[in-house]
């Protein structure tokens, strides 16, 4: 086992059997973790909890644990297995990582292993493109990571400047937010008090609050993403910028994008990982197609993760 893989592994890792924990985002009652949860509650009728599932063997005897619901179906059922995103990531010197709806947990994970961990050891990939896909009206639900880019990013910054992180590690992480129709009101997030960090060393370049506003109510268009990611002074000084985040309203253009990184590109080979809704996986898989090129040395591998 080298190195590296000792930073993927985790304690539950080691168990005979797979266990699975959800959280419920109660702000979104159309979730598909608030509809599992209604749905697991209706095989419970007396209401008390814990509760723990049970069904009869071929013996008559009672048993933890249940196949079928009161219809005769599967109680749940998993698709796969797949090949995930996150055993490729770090083949590569370059990776672009795309993140949708609920697939955005492995690339969460690949992010705190790189920003925390990886690039202070010397591994590979030494240049992150991180884009984030996100609607408007689930921005709520996703306040953890909010949290979690805000904590990983003022890591990354206090290392850089302890020199425990090399300058050639590079990330550019770009959040993509949809629907942004109307303008929203911005209440103080959930989940606990706001980040603080007055007695560090080195001060955070943005807070929490003030990503998660940005990303209710973005004001840069995705349409001027590249241009503006062009030119680094435009970049620098760009309103939507959070160190290393840019908050764009609109979906990405995945075809100015793809120019843009085999433009910059160090790298002949490029990992395209990608955990979410199949149609963007397409997209993502034709623009890979359309942007590798023998000729020019160039190649890019999509790795997707369908949800």
């Amino acid at each position: 086992m080298s190195p590296g893989d000792l930073l993927d592994k985790h304690e539950v890792a080691y168990n005979d059997f797979v266990s699975v924990h959800i959280k419920v985002h109660q702000a979104n009652p159309n979730s598909w973790t608030r509809k599992l949860k209604d749905y697991i509650e209706l095989l419970n009728p007396g209401g008390s909890f814990p509760y723990y599932f049970t069904q009869r063997n071929e013996r008559g005897e009672v048993e933890v644990g249940r196949l079928l619901g009161p219809d005769g179906q599967q109680v749940i059922t998993v698709d796969g297995p797949h090949s995930a995103p996150s055993e490729h990531y770090n083949e590569y010197g370059t990776v672009m990582l795309i993140g949708a709806g609920i697939g955005l947990t492995p690339c969460s994970s690949i992010l705190s292993a790189l920003l925390k961990f990886r690039w202070k050891k010397n591994f590979r990939p030494e240049i992150l493109h991180f884009y984030w896909v996100v609607r408007q009206s689930d921005v709520d639900g996703f306040q953890w990571f909010i949290r979690r880019l805000t904590e990983l990013e003022h890591g990354l910054k206090r290392d850089r400047e302890q020199e425990q992180v090399d300058r050639r590690y590079y990330a550019e992480i770009n959040i993509f937010v949809t629907g942004a129709k109307e303008k929203r009101d911005v209440q103080p997030m959930r989940g606990g008090k706001r980040l603080v960090y007055s007695d560090a060393l080195t001060q955070p370049s943005f807070a929490d609050e003030d990503l998660y506003a940005a990303m209710l109510n973005p004001t840069v268009s995705s349409k001027e993403a590249t241009a503006i990611l062009g030119d680094p002074e435009r970049a620098e000084s760009a309103p939507n910028r959070f160190q290393d985040i840019f908050v764009w309203n609109g979906r990405p253009i995945w075809s100015e994008i793809f120019a843009q990184v085999k433009e910059n590109r160090v790298d002949r080979n490029i990992g395209v990982c990608f955990c979410g809704a199949p149609v963007i996986g397409a997209a993502l898989g034709e623009n890979c197609r359309l942007y590798s090129s023998e000729e020019e040395d160039c190649l890019f591998t999509l790795h997707k993760e369908n949800f």
